[in-house]
């Protein structure tokens, strides 16, 4: 079984080494590493040169045809070889040994469309958290899990966390939507609504950085405010045209995510505050429903301004007395 490890490389000059290095200690599958470069002003596309160089049987360098992350990734599964693929970022890094294990577990448990994975994050002083929210340490091969999965998870989609069957992506068209922010939640909830044959794994493997500075994911302007909209939108349409049991379930994590999103008018320039406020307002007919929680209910009602100034409030209390992001 060969591994296709996709990374989009841009201005990642501080991190590249340590995100390629960590994947270049796996060991008992095979692999083979595709680093999708958009040059930049910085020295990423040389560093990825050199590593080419370096390990040219496990290292591939491709130029980017395109723009942003998600014209990356495509390009990246377009030339990808293995029969499962992973979408790494390359400003975050791995534990190999953890993920060997999940490989050559993984190997001797095929076909699996879809492998969804516990996680670190990696704050700005270096302090590390976990997202602990499946059972154990071993791969668990039972599609019945997912129902607990989701439920225990705030959210589903973030592309990394997923080890996937690159036929199963081909075969169902489940692309990056290009030119857009937040395209991960479109992107896994049709995974979640096609696959047909689920694995968890407990044991962390991979380290998300937050906050980095120069990140471009910290730079919220309006129009991420309208894509995840956009987004959410048509993940929730999905979900209501589709025949799966778990329809109310992830409709409740989409909902959830909506009303998070209140506190993005606090982060775009002032100047365009009322124009986001009213744009998330004009969504919330998508989400109100019998289903949600008294909170959510509760939030709902106060609109998008004050329930903004709820959910900071929560958040400061999570970050400074309970260190949870």
């Amino acid at each position: 079984m060969l591994l296709s490890i996709i990374v989009p490389v841009y201005q990642v000059e501080k991190y590249l080494k340590t995100c390629i290095k960590s994947m270049l200690d796996c060991h008992g599958f095979s692999y083979e590493i595709i680093l999708v470069v958009k040059p930049s002003c910085d020295k990423s596309e040389y560093i990825a040169n050199d590593i080419q160089k370096e390990y040219s049987d496990r290292v591939r360098v491709v130029i980017q045809d395109g723009d942003g992350l998600s014209n990356a990734r495509n390009v990246g599964l377009r030339y990808a070889k293995g029969e499962y693929v992973v979408f790494f970022d390359s400003d975050d890094y791995i534990d190999a040994a953890a993920f060997s294990g999940l490989m050559q577990s993984l190997e001797s448990r095929m076909p699996v469309d879809a492998v969804i994975s516990d996680y670190y994050i990696v704050g700005n002083s270096d302090n590390i958290s976990q997202v602990d929210t499946i059972e154990g340490e071993e791969l668990i091969c039972d599609n019945g899990y997912l129902e607990l999965f989701l439920k225990k998870r705030r959210n589903y989609w973030n592309a990394w966390q997923y080890v996937l069957r690159r036929n199963f992506l081909l075969e169902n068209k489940l692309l990056f939507l290009e030119g857009v922010y937040s395209e991960d939640i479109e992107f896994a909830t049709g995974i979640i609504l096609t696959a047909r044959k689920f694995a968890f794994y407990g044991k962390p493997y991979y380290y998300y950085r937050i906050g980095r500075e120069g990140s471009l994911a910290n730079k919220v302007t309006l129009k991420h405010v309208v894509d995840l909209m956009d987004m959410l939108e048509i993940s929730m349409d999905r979900v209501n045209s589709s025949d799966v049991h778990l329809k109310n379930v992830i409709r409740d994590k989409l909902s959830l995510q909506y009303i998070l999103s209140f506190v993005m008018i606090f982060d775009v320039d002032d100047n365009e505050r009322k124009k986001a406020v009213d744009i998330i307002e004009s969504k919330k007919f998508l989400y109100k429903n019998d289903r949600n929680s008294l909170l959510k209910k509760m939030i709902l009602k106060l609109g998008v301004l004050n329930g903004a100034r709820v959910l900071m409030s929560i958040r400061m209390i999570r970050r400074r007395f309970l260190k949870i992001h």
